[in-house]
């Protein structure tokens, strides 16, 4: 099997960091090129040592290479879509950080690109077989019908120099934290819902929120996010005859996962071996390519993620409530 060979765009930034070590580690990948920041061309060629990739002088010069057949696309928000677009013109696959867009009118212009093209929006836990595990539990019925989600994901950042607090690069706590945990309920009930409300602490940027999101007929999803306290990392499936908890979402790969499901008969816990999340996801990726079929965070997927994005982000501008019936 000829391995996906990757290049990679944002090379040098922290996610890439943990990122392309696990394309490289898995099975039927390989990195072959990179592409840092201008003025950070050295950091790139230690990068690209480690695994024995070349280094290009800018973006451009890595989607021209022939030998690239996929790009990994780690570079601060708003620069998603612009070189998702150039990527796909160029004939790559592209597994673009999340999130892909802040709106859904620009995964419009992705899905219109993409043509035959894999394209997906990388949220990694999704692949983790603790969230595979989850999902087949809520999918057993044994909890009953699912009627609550609550999910959190926090963590205290540091704020000066950091590009997740530059509103000019789509930072805040909504487009880097806050889209993890509004898409587990999306998943979760496999639905878009039909209003949001939320509320923020901000300054510059959005630091903290606490949201709901109304599926409808007593279904709901109560949320919080941050970038100025933490760690927080789990969501909980309340069930009409009990509950899922996942303790750590989003686990390191040394950690073990552990779900507790809770009903009338008791409670139990199970333990998820550890694992790397990123190294699942290339493998997933690549088979996508591979198999010429849809990925299992899709473009639609993306594009219900960025309307619930943008809803959220106008509910804490106005103090009112959303409502996704009516296209934003």
């Amino acid at each position: 099997m000829e391995p996906l060979r990757w290049g990679v765009l944002g090379a040098t930034g922290h996610i890439a960091g943990r990122v392309l070590p696990a394309i490289h580690r898995t099975v039927g990948n390989a990195v072959v090129a990179v592409a840092g920041r201008e003025g950070r061309r050295e950091r790139a060629e230690r990068v690209a040592r480690a695994f024995g990739a070349r280094v290009h002088d800018g973006y451009d010069a890595l989607l021209g290479d022939p030998d690239v057949d996929a790009v990994y696309l780690a570079l601060p928000n708003t620069l998603h879509v612009p070189w998702t677009l150039r990527a796909l013109d160029a004939g790559k696959h592209v597994l673009v950080e999340k999130p892909m867009t802040l709106s859904e009118e620009d995964c419009v212009r992705v899905e219109r690109a993409a043509a035959d093209l894999v394209v997906m929006e990388a949220y990694m836990y999704r692949f983790h077989p603790q969230q595979k595990r989850a999902a087949e539990l809520l999918a057993s019925g044994e909890i009953g019908e699912l009627r609550l989600v609550r999910s959190a994901f926090a963590y205290p950042t540091a704020v000066e120099g950091n590009i997740r607090f530059d509103p000019a690069l789509g930072g805040g706590a909504t487009w880097d934290v806050g889209c993890y945990a509004f898409d587990v309920p999306l998943w979760a009930f496999d639905a878009e819902p039909r209003a949001v409300r939320a509320t923020f602490h901000s300054r510059e940027v959005d630091l903290s929120a606490v949201a709901t999101l109304d599926f409808g007929d007593g279904r709901w999803a109560v949320l919080d996010y941050s970038l100025e306290y933490g760690p927080r990392a789990a969501y909980e499936f309340q069930g009409t005859r009990g509950s899922i908890s996942v303790r750590n979402a989003w686990t390191r790969p040394d950690e073990e996962g552990v779900i507790t499901v809770v009903t009338l008969d008791g409670v139990r816990e199970e333990a998820v071996p550890a694992s790397d999340a990123y190294e699942h996801q290339a493998a997933a990726f690549a088979e996508a390519v591979r198999e010429k079929v849809t990925p299992l965070v899709s473009l639609a997927h993306s594009a219900r993620t960025a309307r619930v994005g943008e809803a959220l982000v106008r509910s804490a501008a106005t103090g009112a409530e959303v409502d996704l019936r009516r296209r934003l």
